[in-house]
């Protein structure tokens, strides 16, 4: 009798937490349980057209439909795949019960002066996009702008995109305009070139500061994040058509110049370096000669030594001399002119009539006799220490018979 007493209490207690249980999971939530999805979100997204190209990105671009894939049974549909969304200019939404009204886009001409093309798509890394924010705002709402002008930070929590480094003479980054007055809005338009590493199509967004009201204690405005619709701006496929850039080589590369640029280069530097080349070389071979000089060289060295010598006391008979001596000695290392040094004028004239310097041979050679074996020579004691009976045209003459007939080294020229 214990035994089936024991039984109904254990089936009764068994019965009891059953229903329970299936009570519990049929109640309807509690307040608590439902706060969470009562809150309402503070910005909404405008869906449908405004003005320009369009609105926000419209819902049905990212949603599903069923029948995607159906093979006509009466099976569940295959859901259809979330589709990229697709770009829209401008977008727009709207916050504190539409205190705050927010269109983002580009338009024809954003900038003063700004040359870029104004267009959101089709864009590739580091493109300078020009973006305008427009901020319709109720007069008893405050913005702040501190985060963008001071900070030049695009998202409190990071960005793909950052405001463009512009140069000397371009256009600033961000301009703010405003606020203009339209009854009891105010109008802010804020204009901005940025730039993105992204190689993929990037929503473009923009965080600030606004309020609505003050603290609770009256003194400071009640601050809260206010960020613009996404926007996005899309980019040209990479070469290879994927969306991951590669490193490729990292190593210190040495710059190349264009043939055009190192052969006007190494023409430059030879032009620049010909004429002091030309006296450095004229200076060496003055200062240290050869060990065998040419016989053209050592004639002229003769030549000129003269003329310096002459430039104090004027030429003497000595001068002729050795001007004398050293053609002959010349004309003696031409194989044309054998034994020549040692011929008087007549004999040369005999031997070498027909040669076709001979003419300027003899007229040297008579010009330097004539001086040398001249009456007034013979009468003094010294006569080489003698001046010149030669007139100062003579010598210019006897010395342009020896440009003719020793050729001056190239170094030598005056």
């Amino acid at each position: 009798m214990s035994t089936a007493k024991y039984l109904w209490v254990a089936l009764l207690a068994s019965l009891t937490f059953a229903s329970a249980t299936a009570y519990g999971q049929s109640s309807p939530p509690s307040a608590d349980s439902s706060a969470p999805a009562a809150v309402a979100t503070a910005c909404t997204a405008i869906d449908g057209k405004i003005s320009g190209d369009g609105a926000s990105v419209s819902s049905a671009s990212t949603s599903t439909s069923p029948g995607y894939g159906d093979d006509g049974d009466d099976a569940t549909p295959t859901a259809q795949p979330s589709q990229a969304p697709k770009p829209q200019n401008p977008v727009e939404k709207v916050c504190a019960d539409g205190r705050v009204h927010i269109i983002v886009g580009i338009t024809p001409s954003d900038q003063a002066d700004y040359t870029d093309s104004h267009r959101h798509f089709g864009h590739f890394i580091m493109d300078r996009v020009p973006v305008t924010v427009v901020l319709d705002l109720d007069k008893s709402v405050q913005i702040d702008f501190t985060s963008l002008l001071a900070q030049k930070v695009l998202g409190f929590n990071g960005s793909d995109f950052d405001l463009a480094k512009q140069g000397p003479g371009e256009p600033p980054a961000v301009t703010i305009a405003g606020p203009v007055i339209k009854g009891d809005r105010k109008i802010y338009r804020i204009e901005m070139i940025v730039q993105s590493m992204v190689p993929t199509p990037s929503a473009f967004n923009l965080d600030l500061r606004y309020a609505v009201d003050k603290t609770p204690d009256g003194k400071l405005p009640n601050w809260v994040t206010m960020t613009t619709p996404d926007f996005l701006i899309t980019t040209s496929d990479i070469s290879d058509n994927g969306d991951q850039l590669l490193e490729g080589n990292l190593d210190m590369q040495s710059p190349r110049l264009p043939w055009m640029t190192v052969t006007a280069l190494a023409l430059g530097v030879f032009l620049v370096l010909l004429w002091p080349g030309l006296y450095l070389v004229k200076w060496y071979n003055r200062v240290r000669p050869r060990k065998v000089i040419p016989a053209d060289r050592l004639a002229w060295h003769v030549f000129e030594g003269q003329i310096v010598d002459a430039a104090n006391g004027g030429f003497k008979r000595k001068h002729i001399r050795a001007i004398a001596h050293a053609l002959r000695r010349y004309l003696g290392t031409l194989p044309q002119y054998p034994n020549i040094e040692a011929l008087t004028i007549l004999e040369i004239e005999n031997r070498f009539a027909d040669d076709s310097k001979f003419a300027a041979i003899k007229r040297a050679f008579a010009m330097c006799e004539k001086d040398l074996f001249a009456d007034a020579a013979l009468r003094v004691e010294n006569p080489y220490e003698s001046a010149t009976s030669l007139t100062s045209g003579e010598i210019e003459q006897l010395y342009g018979e020896l440009e003719v007939l020793v050729p001056r080294p190239w170094d030598m020229k005056r």
